[in-house]
């Protein structure tokens, strides 16, 4: 019975924990593409800033993307434009590499629940050890959007969070529905 739940917690945990964390990072389109868009494709963590405006688009929106694209508005200077670039690129190469390690732990896992009998302990220490990738993978969203928020002024965070509102009552009445 103990083992029956031990796998079912870690297969829930794999399931529930691993695609949520790398959607959130990632973005819709991956971030295989190279390029980034204001929105779409955009390896999400790189670019949300939740302490700028998350209460208009919600936690998992490309903020850097959102204020390079508004730069005008913003009325970035060049010196801010290119750190927030810097930033969102750095973060898209870390991204990338931890995108990388965990569809490997993934595979590993997959093979060693696939060896009978399965061995609990190396069950185990590879969801702990998926489970350390993706907080790897949050801290180093943190740390960008934090460094992002410093970049701007108080003034700019401002405007940006008023911008995400604004498009964000543009956005839900396209579907009918209030975004999330």
């Amino acid at each position: 019975m103990k083992v029956r739940i031990l796998i079912a917690a870690g297969a829930v945990l794999l399931l529930a924990g691993t695609a949520p964390a790398l959607a959130q990072m990632m973005g819709p389109g991956g971030a295989t593409s190279g390029k980034t868009e204001m929105m779409p494709g955009m390896p999400q963590g790189a670019s949300e800033c939740p302490g700028m405006a998350a209460a208009a688009f919600g936690d998992e929106r490309p903020w850097i993307s959102f204020a390079l694209a508004h730069g005008q508005e913003l009325a970035l200077t060049a010196e801010q434009g290119q750190a927030l670039t810097a930033l969102r690129d750095g973060f898209q190469q870390d991204a990338l590499r931890l995108a990388r390690e965990l569809r490997a732990a993934e595979v590993e896992l997959r093979r060693i629940r696939a060896q009978r009998p399965a061995s609990l302990d190396a069950v185990e220490a590879k969801i702990r050890a998926i489970a350390g990738l993706e907080a790897d993978l949050r801290l180093s969203r943190a740390r960008t959007l934090e460094k992002a928020s410093a970049v701007l002024t108080a003034e700019q965070r401002t405007r940006l969070a008023s911008l995400a509102r604004s498009m964000r009552g543009m956005h839900a009445g396209t579907t009918g529905r209030p975004m999330r």
